[in-house]
């Protein structure tokens, strides 16, 4: 393997590292937008605010299923 092949791979990488961070906070704010959003819903539709928090802790996660997902592969490996 050549330096210029190895200065690729290189380069290659880290472009995917950050397109996978990016994709992640991206991913963040708009589960946190989705959350907020339900949660209005819920007092609008006559559900008590603290009642509608709890209720809003359990809106799923992708991040942290896409996590497990990787580490359950990876320990398989």
């Amino acid at each position: 393997m050549g330096a210029k092949a190895l200065f690729v791979d290189a380069l290659y990488c880290s472009r995917l590292a950050l397109q996978s961070l990016s994709l992640v906070m991206q991913t963040v704010v708009k589960r946190r937008k989705a959350k907020s959003t339900f949660k209005k819903n819920l007092v609008l539709q006559g559900i008590p605010p603290k009642i509608a928090k709890e209720i809003a802790k359990e809106y799923p996660d992708p991040i942290t299923e896409i996590f497990s997902l990787i580490r359950s592969n990876a320990i398989s490996l």
